[in-house]
């Protein structure tokens, strides 16, 4: 069976060591995170402050894991598949998420300063609260998404789709730029 980026290496105990990262490389996870393997799905929950900070997870399989509160901060998870992730105050702050899939992750209250969202799927994706100052969503697929309080101050969401979502008491401010034609002063935002 050949191994592809993001899956679970285990010991000959059948204990969880690291994520297979491509080559030869791996991250060992030591005292940095804990993981529970149900049947249906991978769960995974980060404890320190080292995590996957500044780990190439490019186009790794993370489907419904549970990343909540992790230090994901300067990592590259260019076209990751996060759909149903739980990415809840995660640390995401200057991450490659170029065409990632997050459609329905739960990213309440995540922080992704200057993150790089472009051309990513977040299709019923919750942001509530989500800390989004100087992100690039340009051409982001935002259907349905709830960014309800989110803080979008300097944000680019240049040809992204803003169907159907929630953008009930956003901040902004004048550096943010907004898809051709959307008038963001019809919403009830905070400026």
């Amino acid at each position: 069976m050949e191994r592809k980026k993001g899956d679970l290496l285990l010991s000959w105990q059948k204990k969880p060591v690291g994520i297979y990262l491509g080559g030869i490389e791996y991250y060992n996870f030591k005292r940095s995170m804990v993981v529970r393997i149900s049947i249906k799905r991978l769960k995974v929950s980060f404890y320190t402050e080292d995590s996957f900070k500044g780990v190439d997870l490019n186009g790794a399989y993370l489907y419904c894991a549970n990343l909540s509160g992790a230090n994901l901060k300067g990592t590259n998870l260019h076209g990751a598949d996060l759909r149903v992730a739980a990415l809840a105050h995660a640390n995401l702050t200057r991450a490659d998420l170029t065409r990632a899939d997050l459609g329905g992750a739960k990213l309440r209250g995540a922080k992704l300063t200057r993150a790089n969202l472009s051309g990513a799927n977040l299709r019923g994706a919750n942001l509530t609260g989500a800390k989004l100052t100087r992100a690039d969503l340009r051409g982001a697929y935002l259907r349905g998404a709830d960014l309800t309080g989110a803080n979008l101050e300097g944000a680019d969401l240049s040809g992204a789709d803003l169907t159907d979502t929630d953008l009930l008491n956003i901040k902004y401010n004048k550096d943010t730029v907004w898809p051709e034609g959307f008038k963001p002063w019809d919403l009830r935002a905070k400026r």
